[in-house]
């Protein structure tokens, strides 16, 4: 098994100017023969919403749902030949995308996404045909933007039933594994949720049937999660709430990090959080009915594991304002 997910230490890629703005991968430490990236995008307002969207470089999609305020989410998305991405963001101050790693061969991106439509009210069986060899899945999910939706995904053949809001109606990455014919499954309250197939992955990783709980039992303090097995190099987590309540602040990062981005889950959300040498992830909850699930995780072959590191030099262009470091 190769690896195909690369972490990387955090840094701000934000544009600079509002509506559709490409972001050159390369001036950050992305290297020639990535398929795609891997970000952290926050909104720090405490009261507004914001428009924010991310596309391939040539994509002609255009979803930009507002998100909430005080909320985060994790995103994958492709990159082009020469390492640009585009990125819309509502407001250029309040909300920071940060750049978390980078993917190569062994995740595969769309330039424009695939729309699936599963019957709503029951979890169905979604076809995803379009990624061959896939043995993981990548969505884009975008929910009413004011009713309350219960939506949950699954891999094939599990028993897992979680079921929840999507974070700010939009769930960027979405992650989840398929079976050998490439099915999963999906629930969706109704029809006004909809779900977007951005990319697949066929090495490097390893998908759950069901997933691990790795919830906390204490609040408002980082904690290790369970460890993850042996060569990881990230950890795929999903983030559920049991109950409705926007202002459940939660936080994943690397063990050992100095990062503090604790915000809302609004819910339902999922996360791609590098993990130490050690295979620890830490956590932090406002309440324990947030709940944390290992899904899969990224691995790397036992005594290759390479993990990216950037060494950043101020590099700015295309209006990026991008270069600050956390972590």
């Amino acid at each position: 098994m190769a690896q195909a997910f690369f972490p990387i230490d955090p840094v701000e890629v934000t544009p600079g100017s509002t509506g559709w703005q490409d972001v050159n991968g390369a001036d950050f430490g992305v290297p020639e023969g990535a398929t795609g990236v891997l970000t952290h995008i926050v909104n720090t307002h405490a009261s507004n919403t914001y428009a924010c969207g991310l596309r391939k470089n040539g994509s002609t999609d255009t979803r930009t749902p507002n998100r909430r305020p005080a909320t985060h989410c994790w995103s994958a998305i492709g990159v082009d030949d020469n390492r640009i991405f585009e990125a819309n963001v509502g407001d250029t101050t309040s909300i920071d995308i940060y750049l978390i790693g980078y993917t190569k061969s062994g995740v595969t991106f769309f330039t424009n996404s695939y729309t699936k439509a599963p019957d709503a009210g029951d979890w169905e069986d979604v076809d995803c045909s379009e990624c061959p060899n896939a043995i993981g899945l990548i969505w884009e999910i975008i929910g009413h933007p004011w009713l309350v939706q219960d939506f949950g995904i699954r891999k094939n053949g599990s028993t897992d039933n979680r079921l929840g809001e999507v974070v700010s109606r939009h769930g960027f990455g979405a992650i989840i594994g398929c079976d050998s014919s490439q099915i999963c499954e999906i629930y969706r309250e109704n029809a006004l949720q909809n779900c977007y197939l951005v990319g697949y992955i066929t090495d490097g990783a390893t998908f759950n049937t069901n997933g691990t709980d790795v919830s906390l039992s204490t609040i408002q303090t980082w904690l290790d999660l369970t460890a993850l097995p042996a060569t990881s190099v990230m950890g795929f987590i999903e983030v559920n709430c049991v109950t409705t309540g926007p202002n459940y602040y939660y936080g994943l990062r690397k063990n050992g990090s100095a990062e503090n981005i604790d915000q809302t889950s609004a819910n339902h959300n999922w996360a791609f959080v590098e993990c130490d040498a050690s295979q620890i992830i830490e956590g932090k909850t406002i309440t324990t009915d947030l709940d944390f699930f290992f899904i899969g995780y990224a691995t790397a072959p036992a005594g290759e594991v390479t993990v990216g590191r950037l060494v950043y030099g101020g590099l700015v262009n295309s209006g990026l304002v991008g270069g600050k470091l956390i972590g």
